[in-house]
C-alpha cells in the first residue's frame, strides 16, 4: 500500500517498524488534506487504483496504517451545498461523509473478502475461506452526454453533464442538483423563492422587465409547468449569493450571472430548451454523491472545460435549434415550429404549457 499527499502529490513515508507509533501529525497531515492510497497487486504492476480521502487529525491516537479507518465526516454548513467542496481548495468531491460513504463499501467487501467473520481466523488454522465474490458493480450515475465523453480536468478528474428530469422544470432541477440539494424533493420552493423575490422587489423587477405585469408572472412561474430561464437564474444567483454560468450548446455562449460579485460558481448546459448541471466527477464509474458543483469563481479551468464540452454536444447534435425544432401546445395540442410560434401561440391565446416532438 502506497500513501501520498498533498498537491502535486508527494510520497509519504512511514517506516514498517513505527507504522504503529506513527500519527497523522507526525507525518505532516493536516485537518482536510487529502491522502492517495494505491494498492500494488504485484511486484511488476502499477498502482492498481487510487482513492481520495480526507484526513483528520482531530485523534492523535489514529495511526497510519488505518487512515481509511479514521477518516470523519464533517458536516455541511446549512449555507452551503452538500456538493461543495469540503475544504477552501479549487477542487473537492463532495463533503468527507459523501466520500467516506462511496469508499467504505468497498473497503468493506476487501476487508471481509478473506474469513466469514471480516479478517482472518486465528481460531482454526484450518478452516478455508470460501473464494471471494466479485463485488457488485456500482452503478454509473446518469450522463445526458451519452456517447459523449466527459472533459478530463487536470488530475482533478472528469467534467460531465448530469441529465436532469425533463418535466417543465429543468432549470429549477438544475438549480436544485448544483446549489441546494435540499431543494431537490421540493421544487415549488424554488418557484416561490423567485416569485418573492419578484414581488419584494419591484424596481428591479418592473413589468416591462418581466414582459407583463408583475402580479401575472409570480402567478405564472409558481405554476409546476412554467420554463424558466434568464430572470430566474439571475434570481438564483443573488439568492444563493453564487455566479452562475450557463453555456449555450449551440453557439458555445456562457451566459454569466453574478459575475464579479461571488467567490463561487456553479455551472449550467442549455441545450436549446433544457437545462442541465454540468459537475466534476473524480472519476466515471463512481456514485453522483461524490460530485463536485460549486467552483471558485476565480478559477476558469471549468468553465474552459464546460465550453469544450458543449462543443462536443454540438457535434454530436445534442442540442435543440429554436427555429426548427416541431413543439405541440400541451393545452390544445397544436402543432408549431420553433420558439416563435410558441410565442404567438401564447400571446394570442394565453397557452404557456408546451413539448417538443419529433
Amino acid at each position: 500500500m502506497g500513501l501520498k499527499s498533498g498537491y502535486p502529490p508527494k510520497v509519504l513515508s512511514v517506516d514498517d517498524a513505527n507504522a504503529a507509533q506513527s500519527s497523522l501529525e507526525s507525518l505532516g497531515i493536516r485537518d482536510g488534506d487529502q491522502i492517495l492510497t494505491s494498492e500494488r497487486r504485484g511486484p511488476a504492476s502499477t498502482a492498481a487504483a487510487s482513492t481520495a480521502l480526507t484526513a483528520s487529525t482531530e485523534s492523535t491516537a489514529s495511526t497510519a496504517p488505518n487512515l481509511a479507518a479514521t477518516t470523519t465526516s464533517s458536516s455541511t454548513p446549512a449555507n452551503r451545498s452538500a456538493f461543495a467542496p469540503v475544504n477552501s481548495g479549487s477542487f473537492g468531491f463532495g463533503s468527507a461523509s459523501m466520500v467516506q460513504s462511496a469508499q467504505s463499501e468497498f473497503q468493506a467487501r476487501s476487508v471481509t473478502a478473506g474469513s466469514p467473520f471480516g479478517g482472518l481466523s486465528t481460531v482454526d488454522s484450518s478452516y478455508k475461506a470460501p473464494a471471494p465474490k466479485p463485488p457488485a458493480p456500482v452503478a454509473a450515475p446518469p450522463v445526458a452526454t451519452q456517447s459523449v465523453e466527459g472533459i478530463r480536468i487536470r488530475d482533478h478528474g472528469f467534467l460531465v453533464v448530469r441529465e436532469v428530469e425533463d418535466d417543465n422544470s429543468c432549470l429549477f432541477n438544475a438549480i436544485a442538483y448544483t446549489l441546494d440539494p435540499t431543494m431537490k424533493s421540493n421544487i415549488q420552493g424554488l418557484r416561490q423563492i423567485v416569485a418573492q423575490a419578484i414581488e419584494t422587489n419591484p424596481d428591479t423587477y418592473p413589468d416591462v422587465y418581466l414582459g407583463r405585469p408583475r402580479k401575472d408572472y409570480c402567478d405564472w412561474i409558481r405554476k409546476d409547468n412554467s420554463w424558466g430561464g434568464a430572470i430566474e437564474l439571475a434570481i438564483f444567483s443573488d439568492h444563493y449569493k453564487i455566479e452562475i454560468d450557463s453555456i449555450d450548446v449551440s453557439t458555445n455562449r456562457v451566459d454569466r450571472f453574478g459575475e464579479g460579485h461571488y467567490n463561487q460558481r456553479a455551472i449550467l448546459m442549455y441545450s436549446g430548451i433544457h437545462y442541465d448541471a454540468v459537475a466534476l466527477t473524480p472519476a466515471m464509474d463512481v456514485p453522483a454523491d461524490c460530485d463536485q458543483t460549486q467552483f471558485e469563481a476565480g478559477l476558469d479551468d471549468i468553465v474552459n472545460g464546460g465550453v469544450q464540452l458543449a462543443a462536443k454536444l454540438k457535434k454530436a447534435h445534442k442540442y435543440t435549434d429554436l427555429a426548427t425544432f416541431t413543439l405541440r401546445c400541451s393545452i390544445c395540442q397544436l402543432g408549431l415550429k420553433g420558439d416563435k410560434d410558441a410565442q404567438g401561440h401564447a400571446q394570442q391565446t394565453q397557452h404557456t404549457s408546451f413539448e417538443e416532438y419529433r
